[in-house]
């Protein structure tokens, strides 16, 4: 499963960040209570989330709005809408990054 590791003080707390990785784009969201992430386009018209905010658990999309749940990626406008998940797992001072090979998350 292919997967990259990123120093856990590398990400900032509540706000969006991209980490990329041979191609992909990923965005990663740090909160008090956890970490998750997601492939880094909004579904609806393929703007980069990691150049939205964050704002009381919800990834505000910097094209049109759409609002995101950081924990689970459901779009909170269009409930049949949702993120690609990446998991993310925290191992001591780093997380680990990883998703299925057949994923295709948004290109750099």
């Amino acid at each position: 499963m292919p997967h990259v590791d990123v120093a856990l003080a590398d990400i900032p707390m509540n706000s969006p960040f991209r980490v990329e990785h041979e191609g992909m784009g990923i965005v990663v969201v740090r909160t008090e209570s956890q970490v998750s992430s997601f492939e880094d386009t909004c579904p609806h018209a393929y703007w980069p989330l990691s150049e939205g905010t964050l704002r009381d658990g919800v990834i505000e999309c910097p094209g049109h709005g759409w609002e995101f749940n950081a924990a689970t990626g459901r779009c909170i406008n269009a409930p049949a809408y949702g993120l690609t998940p990446i998991t993310a797992e925290v191992i001591g001072d780093k997380v680990r990054l990883q998703w299925e090979a057949k994923t295709s998350a948004t290109k750099a």
